[in-house]
Order: structure tokens, then sequence, then C-alpha cells
């Protein structure tokens, strides 16, 4: 469980729709805080201190936003960002209460180096960059480590069912689910084939990032501003990944 705690001082805002703009240009992101049973409320947050805090705690730790009526507890749920700037465009910050089991989402970090890689050049697959949880948010933990080391041959694998969670953190991903595994290494007959594959994947992605271009900022600003967070704040409490659920 993280120690460490962070804070994200929020301002009222009564800008909507394509003015936020203006907010964004003088170094403000547009948000609003919505949670089970909570009036949405619209916000703005430092550009620079969000992407601070964002850096830090990630989707999965509690920050506390301080507002003029008081702190609430909430985590970044969702940031909307431009599609070719990855400007900060709006954030939705979903409310907690401590004592209410949450569902969430905690991403996987990989450490140490498997041993089937290193004495017989196999390939390490990692098949699951996250697992889906239940537990207080207090108790929600950043990440979840994952050991490599015990992969020395080609059969070895591991599942949802080998990581080790805190007590307090229940894992609702099926726990049969495939992790990490190596692979032998690839002859060089199927390396030139995925070269040829990868040259085909380029044309085709540089194809369609030349259409979206064309569409321009004004497509960007309709995707990632208002229409995608205050309209919809109440709407997303009842379908969040973060749900509060009566412990």
């Amino acid at each position: 469980m993280a120690t460490e705690t962070y804070e994200l001082q929020a301002e009222p805002r009564t800008i909507t729709g394509k003015k936020v703009r203006t907010l964004r240009a003088d170094g403000k992101v547009p948000a609003v805080l919505y949670g089970h049973n909570v009036t949405p409320s619209l916000l703005s947050l430092s550009k620079g201190e969000l992407e601070k805090v964002y850096r830090k705690a990630g989707g999965s730790s509690v920050v506390t936003v301080k507002m003029a009526e008081g702190k609430q507890n909430a985590l970044i749920h969702d940031i909307h960002l431009h599609p070719t700037t990855g400007a900060h465009l709006h954030v939705d910050l979903y409310q907690v209460r401590m004592d209410e089991k949450i569902k969430a989402v905690v991403p996987l970090e990989f450490t140490g180096e498997a041993s089937a890689v290193r004495e017989l050049d196999g390939i390490l697959l990692t098949n699951l960059t996250e697992l889906e949880v239940e537990c207080l948010p207090g108790d929600l933990p950043q990440h979840i480590d994952v050991s490599v080391d015990g992969l020395d041959s080609f059969e070895a694998s591991l599942t949802v069912a080998d990581l080790k969670v805190p007590t307090a953190v229940t894992v609702l991903t099926d726990p049969e689910t495939a992790v990490a595994s190596v692979t032998p290494p690839r002859t060089q007959e199927e390396v030139d084939e995925a070269a040829e594959d990868t040259e085909l994947d380029v044309d085709a992605v540089e194809s369609a990032d030349d259409e979206k271009a064309a569409e321009g900022e004004e497509g960007a600003e309709e995707a990632g501003g208002e229409g995608s967070g205050d309209g919809a704040g109440a709407d997303k409490a009842g379908s969040s990944d973060a749900k509060p659920e009566k412990g």
C-alpha cells in the first residue's frame, strides 16, 4: 500500500463547452468530480500540478482534492489527451469514500530476469498488464510486482493465481489467466516474416494517421473536451472501473 499522499488544488468553474480553450490557454485543465450518490462538480486544475501528481499517483492511488468547500478523496479516473500533442484536455476525478470498497484496475510491474531468457535465449511474453481488484480505497496498491525470475524453461509460466497480492485486496481477474511465459528464440525465417508484416503494418498506420490529421483540431476538441466529461460524469459513475460498493 502506498504511503505517499497526493493533493490537487481545485477551483470551481462555470466555463463549459468549447470555451474551455481559454482555461487551457491559461495553464488550466478542466475537470469534473463525480461519484456514487454525488452531484458532479465542475472544476479546473493547474496543468503543471496535475501532471506532477498523475506521474506519481497514476490512476490507482487516492488523491486529496482541495476545494473551497473542503477536501474530497478521489481517484484520477481518466485523462483525455489530445490525439496529436498529448496535451491534457480534460480529467475525470472519481470521488470515493474511505469506508466503501471500490473496484479498480491496478497495473502490473514486471521485475527480475527469467533464466530461460538469459540462458536459453528465449523471448519473454507478458500477456497481462493490469489486474481488476476490489478493496477499500486506502488499501489500493499503486501497482503489483510480478517477478519473472522463476521462469526457467519454455514450459514454465505465471498465472494470476501465482501473483503476490496484499491480503486486503481481492483479485477479480480470473486466477487462471496467463500473465507471463518464455517462448523459444525465433528462427531466421520467422524473423524475416515478422519484418515483412511490420512493414505492412507501418504503411497502414501511416495512412490512418494521415486521415486523422486531416480531420483537424476541431474534431479533437469534440472527442476529448466537455462532451466526454461534464455531460457524462453522472452516467459514468454507474459504469466506472472504480465503482464503490458497500463493504
